[in-house]
């Protein structure tokens, strides 16, 4: 058996032990090592059993969080915001199933959604504090900080397409899933306390320079994007080093940098028709068929209607797909999450989804600018990072279908509980004076909270 196979399993077994004796922080932990490690595609699966690892960690930290329940006073995850555009998104697609072109694979889809769902429930309920918000955080920058290790030993000859594992594999995919890693990492190194910061600060240049070798266009507009984010986002302490860091970043970008790189960046303009197939040009043509889908299925035809109907709608010479049709007909499916939603899911489904991403953003600007003085220190950077990575997220989006991006989910639940967290904090502010007041006029106040049993 590998060492690598040893670490996995040893890793992955300690943390559903300390899950159930200590705390479901540490099954999240397990579940995203599955994520980022890839037992069941990794070279080296072969070594450990052929289990749902991703099922027994979701599984165990759900009995966990049964056995440590997330204190009284939050609100219950199914009251959270996203939450409830999560669950209503899904109910939207087990709705549609009746009528949609591909019942295996629109119930593939609604299945995951109700996983997400549950996923959902599960890191709301476990990060009942700042200690693991810090756990997940840095869960996520450390698992892409390996898959950008592996990216960097292994770069491979023209563009890196072997990263990644399931639905997160592959350059476009991966990049995105990177893109938010770097984003946390940028900000955890301004905000982590102590040695921590310098936990998150060598991943920067390792996940940048993945990225690059990957050479996807959406993922550097998507960074590029997210500069004005992070600037509007950034605790007002910490913006002159943010602003340093912006203007040093074009230095590491020509030093990591290849020639593939720039050929492709140079492609993002490119309106001929010899450049057709990957310019913008003929993602506006495949837009204009893909709402005109929409026109004629306005309740939306299921999941991956989309590349179903695509040779009804579009000429010959733009259908580039050749796997997934029965008759093995060319397709194309449709290269922005907005536009795929609309002709799969109709307008309620797009709707909805863009309500959910709504609500997470709503969340992030709650916490980072509440009603009062601003968050700045750890809390306030996380924040901003919410709010920055969801930018990268929506930039993405309009080059590639990422509806399926678990990232989402995972952005989502640090929402809710972080602006839980914020709001526990601001009362605890509010009433610390009022509280020394009382004490100073009246003596010491009774704080104590009566018990049940006592109130009967």
């Amino acid at each position: 058996m590998s060492n690598t196979a040893l670490l996995f399993l040893f890793c992955f077994f300690v943390g559903l032990l300390l899950a159930f004796v200590k705390h479901p922080i540490y099954g999240v932990l397990s579940y995203m090592l599955v994520f980022y490690m890839g037992p069941g595609e990794a070279w080296w699966a072969l070594d450990v059993p052929d289990l749902r690892w991703s099922l027994v960690a979701a599984g165990v930290t759900l009995v966990a969080a049964m056995r440590h329940p997330a204190p009284l006073s939050r609100p219950p995850w199914y009251k959270t915001g996203p939450a409830r555009w999560m669950i209503v998104f899904a109910l939207w697609l087990w709705i549609q199933t009746p009528w949609v072109m591909s019942t295996n694979d629109h119930v593939f889809l609604a299945s995951l959604f109700t996983k997400y769902v549950v996923l959902y429930a599960l890191l709301y309920t476990s990060l009942t504090g700042i200690r693991e918000v810090r756990y997940l955080v840095f869960a996520h920058i450390v698992g892409c900080f390996l898959w950008a290790y592996t990216a960097y030993l292994h770069p491979g000859a023209g563009r890196l397409e072997t990263i990644g594992y399931g639905d997160v594999s592959g350059s476009a995919f991966a990049s995105m899933q990177l893109g938010t890693g770097l984003v946390f990492a940028g900000f955890a190194f301004l905000g982590a306390p102590g040695l921590l910061k310098w936990v998150a600060f060598p991943a920067i240049p390792f996940v940048l320079n993945a990225i690059i070798l990957m050479a996807t266009r959406g993922a550097f507009v998507g960074l590029l994007m997210g500069i004005p984010a992070a600037l509007y986002l950034t605790p007002r302490s910490k913006r002159t080093l943010v602003v340093v860091s912006v203007t040093l970043a074009p230095l590491l970008l020509v030093v990591l940098a290849h020639d593939l790189f720039w050929n492709r960046m140079a492609t993002i303009p490119v309106t001929s028709e010899a450049s057709m197939d990957s310019s913008a040009e003929s993602r506006i043509e495949v837009a204009k068929a893909n709402y005109q889908m929409f026109l004629d299925y306005p309740w939306g035809v299921g999941h991956r209607g989309n590349d179903r109907l695509s040779p009804r709608y579009m000429p010959p010479d733009l259908l580039t797909k050749k796997d997934g049709a029965a008759d093995g007909e060319a397709l194309r499916s449709a290269h922005n999450t907005l536009m795929a939603i609309l002709v799969d899911h109709g307008f309620v489904g797009v709707i909805l989804f863009v309500l959910l991403h709504v609500s997470i953003a709503r969340s992030a600007l709650r916490i980072r600018f509440p009603s009062g003085a601003p968050f700045s220190g750890e809390l306030g950077a996380y924040a901003a990072a919410l709010g920055t990575s969801l930018v990268v997220y929506w930039v993405n989006a309009q080059f590639l279908n990422v509806t399926k991006a678990e990232v989402v989910v995972w952005i989502a639940a640090l929402a809710g509980a972080l602006e839980w967290m914020a709001n526990a904090t601001r009362q605890a502010e509010v009433a610390k004076p009022e509280a020394e007041k009382a004490s100073a006029d009246y003596g010491a106040p009774d704080l104590t909270i009566p018990s049940a049993r006592s109130e009967r």
